[in-house]
């Protein structure tokens, strides 16, 4: 069995660097005042905040774009007092055409107006706070439909803990281990992490075995269905009744479902490899070269022996657990 430091290096090594968090902070402070102060649009703000696996903490680092940079996303959400009344269609154009006054606006998607800047690229959300959750402009809908950011934010925070802080570590480990092996556009993002909190052990502290259990707890709970061309119904933990993998077609969920009953196989055989050469081999099958190689392994370890101080363990903070009015939240 492979050590659980080959694990956390891996998780140390996908990790957002510092760079990149903090071109993650000036940029969207940046959006985000300059939609608060704008001369007109002001009048619209309510309040801002962030979402998505940036202010959950589940992030892992993003990928090269084509002129070499790696920027990441952000997804600001404009707390707004638009009359849901308004269409969809109007609201986004109107946000679209105050920040291309300064920003470089990249597409006007279903729910968000995409904005890129040299620093990272952000999906700016209107939204209107209607009692305990929000409601979101759908362009193809033609309507405004519920959503709850914040409540993603309180629940991811929940899980980390309740998992000891294993949670979002496990999260970027699966992220880490789609993009290796993509298998069609969805499923991505959030409904990852819900898969890792219904799957995944709380208790186990090798992420090893943990992730191996995560892909067996998926293939046995969903296989079936898959074969037989369906797909299960997964709550969406912000808004019960809401289906997260709704957006997920038929197609990526089989070719998904594929990947795992094959993944999870080589992931139990790693883990129950004596020789370490193979269980290496087969965990790089998973995760791709940025898992070291049992050479690279060494080496590592006898620079960081020849240290006096030992380095530092890896941790894994939390993002803020929901948003916090007034405007500052970050």
């Amino acid at each position: 069995m492979i050590p659980n430091a080959r694990f956390v290096e891996l998780l140390s090594d996908i990790e957002p660097s510092s760079t990149t968090t903090r071109d993650s902070a000036e940029a969207h402070s940046s959006v985000r005042s300059f939609l608060e102060g704008h001369d007109d649009f002001k009048e619209r703000v309510e309040w801002t905040f962030l979402a998505g696996s940036y202010a959950r903490n589940t992030a892992i680092r993003p990928k090269k774009a084509s002129d070499g940079y790696e920027r990441p996303d952000v997804d600001i959400i404009v707390v707004t007092n638009y009359d849901t009344e308004e269409h969809p269609d109007d609201v986004l154009n109107e946000i679209g055409g105050v920040l291309g006054e300064k920003y470089t606006v990249e597409r006007i998607n279903k729910r968000s107006v995409r904005v890129v800047t040299s620093k990272a690229e952000i999906d700016v959300v209107p939204v209107v706070e209607e009692g305990m959750c929000f409601k979101i402009p759908d362009r193809d809908l033609e309507a405004w439909k519920d959503t709850n950011p914040p409540k993603h934010n309180e629940w991811s925070a929940e899980k980390n803990e309740a998992y000891g802080g294993r949670f979002k570590p496990l999260v970027k480990l699966f992220k880490w281990w789609r993009r290796e092996n993509r298998t069609g556009k969805r499923p991505k993002g959030f409904v990852l992490e819900v898969l890792v909190s219904m799957h995944a052990p709380s208790g186990v502290t090798h992420y090893g075995e943990a992730f191996a259990q995560l892909l067996e707890g998926i293939r046995d709970s969903y296989s079936n269905l898959a074969e037989a061309g369906e797909k299960p119904f997964i709550s969406d933990p912000g808004l019960p009744g809401n289906d997260i993998l709704s957006k997920v077609s038929i197609t990526d969920w089989k070719n998904f479902m594929t990947r795992i009953r094959s993944h999870a196989g080589h992931a139990r055989r790693a883990q129950d490899e004596e020789d370490v050469e193979e269980s290496t081999r087969l965990w790089r099958i998973l995760f791709g070269s940025r898992f070291r190689s049992t050479a690279k392994a060494a080496v590592a370890q006898s620079v960081a022996s020849a240290f006096v101080a030992p380095a530092p363990s890896y941790t894994f903070p939390d993002a803020p657990a929901a948003p916090k009015k007034p405007r500052g939240f970050a």
